[in-house]
């Protein structure tokens, strides 16, 4: 008993280790020098990263009649130069989108 134990013990202890050492990655930069804001109509918008590291999306609340509201998401863009846009678009039945925004990872 004691033996199957002491086996346990090492074996628990090394899966915490190797948990540690792998599970672990370097810190990665967040995009930069980011703009956000609706575009061509209040129904869609855009964000951009000029600098940095990392990706970014455009999101944007969309106000649908009768139903909660949604949120709308652009593709995920790494940094680029010329940077590139993100754009979000409320689906057709939305009244107007409402608090552009961005997120980053």
């Amino acid at each position: 008993m004691k033996s199957h134990a002491a086996k346990l013990s090492v074996f628990f202890t090394t899966a915490a280790t190797a948990s540690v050492l792998l599970g672990s990655s370097p810190a990665q930069a967040a995009p930069t020098n980011c703009r956000f804001d609706f575009y061509n109509t209040d129904l869609s918008s855009y964000a951009t990263c000029s600098s940095g590291t990392g990706q970014f999306r455009a999101k944007l609340r969309c106000d649908i009649p009768w139903r909660p509201d949604t949120t709308a998401y652009g593709n995920w863009l790494g940094v680029t130069s010329p940077p590139s846009n993100s754009i979000a678009i409320c689906p057709s039945n939305a009244r107007r989108g409402f608090d552009p925004g961005i997120e980053t990872r």
